[in-house]
């Protein structure tokens, strides 16, 4: 099952480099049954320092109750 979602990244969420901190939230509501899902994918660490996503990337939520998977793009 794949869904497709936006998520913004808050300009409050750059460093003084611009380079931003994760753009995906650690948990999302669970369209099938309303339950809590839990990011799967970890964010990259580059070798200058920089954590987060990029968009572009997919990241992965699992529901805690109904255990579907949801594969999001990130924008």
């Amino acid at each position: 099952m794949r869904m497709s979602e936006s998520f913004e990244v808050d300009p409050a969420d750059r460093d003084r480099d611009g380079d931003t901190g994760p753009m995906a939230p650690e948990t999302i509501v669970c369209v099938d049954c309303g339950g809590v899902c839990h990011l799967l994918t970890r964010p990259f660490v580059e070798e200058n320092g920089s954590v987060g996503f990029q968009p572009g990337d997919i990241v992965a939520y699992r529901c805690e109750d109904c255990l579907d998977r949801w594969d999001i793009e990130l924008e």
